[in-house]
């Protein structure tokens, strides 16, 4: 747990899902830039005016681990104000719901994409997130929902800020600028324009044999079918049994589960994601090409809140958990299949050939076969769960 001093106070947060030794810190320096911003320059959740500060309403957009709403939170507790945060990943939320009852911190409105504003925020405060087409939805959906004038307070690390963000801030808001750096992070700020002034591609359209897939922003593979999911569709399962209950885990836009339903249409189908666009890209593909199947779609972390019991769990691992590269997202996958497992059931997952999760997998299942490989990746059966391999969350 590392404490978190901001010019409101002080919070204990830590990263979400928690792990023993954790070695990665619940905060940066693009929190606390802003923070302090906002305290400098008297912007309405820290006003004078405890009249004006009473009514203030502050947006927080792609809230890490609950660093910004958090500490806006206690800023605002004394004097009435509200804060709503708006994000794509289930598990900023889970972080900032797990560190906001650490702290004894209730209150704040939590919004999913298309969500409706509770009232019109007086200033909205923003992670720059790591896809930009996500940043240019967003961007062009606070102009075509706020007024004019709302000020926007954007902040990333040096390392993972887009070139172009000016020029996108000018292209959707028709103003923005580059505020000065300080310990490898930079603010930007700008202001709503009141109406939209230019369109975005989002959703967009992807090929995948007969079908186009549509693929809203910020879900991985936004302009073709990434070459992960075509070796991995060459290698599906084929006429499960009727009533199979099946889950493609980490759905993306559910290609992989519109194919395994394509193959086994008495199948019931899972879809689940982090991600609420990628499930609601996934809900709209379903709905186009198989309507009538007997579908459910989980927001959360991973099969965490589901009935266990599935005869086949399909898998294409995220090794990026935001700007983390690693194979912890996988791991912890790995585990919850090897508990979900129905008796006879099996998992398949694909792997970019350097990462070896065999050696993984093999710890966590007494079967784990090759069903097919090229120079990039490897596509695994893996069956009999070890329990005792797989405790870990």
């Amino acid at each position: 747990m590392t404490p978190f001093h901001h010019p409101w106070g002080q919070l204990a947060l830590q990263r979400w899902p928690r792990r023993r030794n954790e070695t990665l810190q619940a905060w940066d320096n693009a929190d606390l830039y802003l923070l302090n911003t906002l305290a400098e320059r008297g912007l309405p959740v820290s006003e004078a005016d405890e009249a004006a500060k009473a009514g203030a309403t502050t947006l927080v957009l792609n809230d890490q681990q609950g660093a910004l709403a958090l500490a806006l939170q206690q800023a605002a507790s004394a004097g009435g104000a509200v804060v709503e945060s708006s994000g794509d990943s289930f598990m900023a939320q889970a972080a900032a719901l797990a560190n906001g009852e650490d702290n004894s911190l209730q209150g704040i409105r939590f919004l999913w994409p298309f969500d409706a504003l509770g009232q019109t925020p007086d200033q909205v405060i923003m992670r720059v997130p790591k896809s930009v087409a996500l940043l240019e939805w967003q961007l062009h959906w606070l102009s075509q929902h706020l007024p004019q004038g709302v000020p926007v307070w954007l902040a990333g690390m040096d390392k993972h800020l887009p070139r172009q963000l000016v020029s996108l801030l000018q292209r959707y808001l028709g103003n923005g600028r580059a505020e000065y750096g300080w310990k490898k992070a930079r603010l930007f700020s700008a202001q709503t324009p009141g109406q939209v002034l230019a369109d975005t591609s989002y959703p967009s359209k992807v090929e995948a044999g007969d079908w186009q897939l549509t693929v809203h922003a910020g879900v991985f593979a936004q302009q073709q079918l990434d070459i992960g999911a075509r070796f991995f569709l060459d290698h599906l399962p084929q006429s499960l049994a009727a009533g199979s209950r099946v889950v493609d885990l980490g759905c993306g836009n559910g290609v992989i589960g519109l194919a395994a339903l394509q193959a086994s249409p008495s199948a019931e189908m899972t879809f689940c994601d982090e991600s609420w666009l990628a499930l609601e890209s996934a809900r709209d593909n379903v709905s186009r090409y198989f309507p009538e199947a007997q579908c459910q779609f989980h927001h959360g972390d991973g099969l965490l809140g589901l009935e266990n019991d599935f005869d086949c769990i399909l898998l294409n691992p995220p090794f990026h958990d935001g700007h983390v590269v690693g194979d912890h997202v996988a791991r912890r996958l790995f585990n919850q299949a090897a508990r979900a497992l129905a008796p006879g059931g099996e998992l398949r997952v694909i792997g970019n050939r350097h990462l070896g999760y065999h050696k993984v997998l093999s710890r966590r299942f007494g079967s784990v076969t090759v069903l097919g490989s090229n120079a990039k990746f490897v596509v695994w059966r893996c069956q009999d769960p070890v329990q005792s391999g797989a405790k870990a969350g």
